[in-house]
């Protein structure tokens, strides 16, 4: 990928948030790459190797390089939109959209889980949407070096109200199981344009701490279901299962029933 190593001109922002801005620039064969721009920490060395030689799919963001002295890297350009905000562009997805992102969703993360790695913030920011196509993607992967790093300081990584009992409460572990539960939450957010635990409590308060607390003793996200068909429920129910070793991998969810439903109405 030696065109992707090398200098890039012309640039559209994005996206950015805390750590980052992502732009879309031209590279030196002429070719579209987002470009991610790091204010602080860049991803390590091993995990971006593991990433170009192992996370190669159709659902995943494809990494091209890691420039660690200028402190970007690039990667694959999706023409869309993530789909936080497809849902504050277009509004609530309706059951079979939903069911074509989790298709989507759930064989990319396949190849992590294959592999015994987590992706680590599932949520609807980090899956790409194709504008014209409506395939998802997978992006933003936190690696193990990022994540140790993290815990030294006594922090789980990810997004607090979508993290798992057992990535919420000490000692914060993570496990391919921990992106299953995130994919519920990441359901629901779809569907009702709310954030997991919004009005956590009788007072209609929420905070990423009650939401970690919360999740740390087992508790799934309050949500609403009478909407969803019998098949939706139950893929929900295999997500928020809390013990960890019980839940569903990804690989479990690309069986269920809800997809043969979604595929056979296709």
């Amino acid at each position: 990928m030696s065109c992707e190593a090398s200098s890039h001109r012309g640039a559209d922002e994005l996206g950015r948030g805390a750590h980052a801005v992502v732009l879309r620039r031209k590279n030196a064969c002429g070719r579209d790459v987002a470009v991610k721009y790091f204010r602080k920490e860049m991803p390590a060395l091993e995990d971006f190797s593991f990433a170009t030689k192992l996370l190669v799919h159709p659902h995943v963001v494809q990494l091209f390089t890691l420039n660690a002295t200028e402190g970007w890297l690039s990667m694959e350009a999706v023409d869309g939109f993530s789909l936080d905000v497809v849902l504050l562009r277009t509004g609530l997805l309706q059951e079979q959209q939903i069911v074509a992102v989790l298709a989507d969703v759930t064989a990319g993360l396949a190849v992590f889980h294959a592999h015994g790695v987590p992706h680590s913030d599932v949520k609807p920011g980090n899956i790409m949407q194709d504008s014209r196509t409506a395939q998802c993607k997978l992006i933003d992967w936190i690696g193990q070096q990022q994540e140790s790093c993290s815990l030294r300081m006594g922090m789980p990584v990810g997004t607090p109200v979508f993290m798992a009992p057992e990535v919420a409460g000490f000692p914060h572990t993570h496990c391919v199981e921990s992106d299953t539960w995130a994919l519920g939450c990441t359901v629901l957010n779809l569907s009702s344009g709310k954030l997991p635990w919004a009005n956590a409590d009788k007072h209609g308060r929420s905070n990423q701490f009650m939401a970690m607390w919360l999740a740390a003793q087992g508790r799934a996200p309050p949500h609403d279901s009478s909407r969803w068909s019998p098949r939706m429920r139950v893929f929900v129910s295999r997500c928020f299962q809390p013990n960890s070793k019980l839940r569903a991998k990804a690989q479990d969810l690309q069986a269920d029933a809800i997809f043969s439903q979604f595929f056979e109405s296709d």
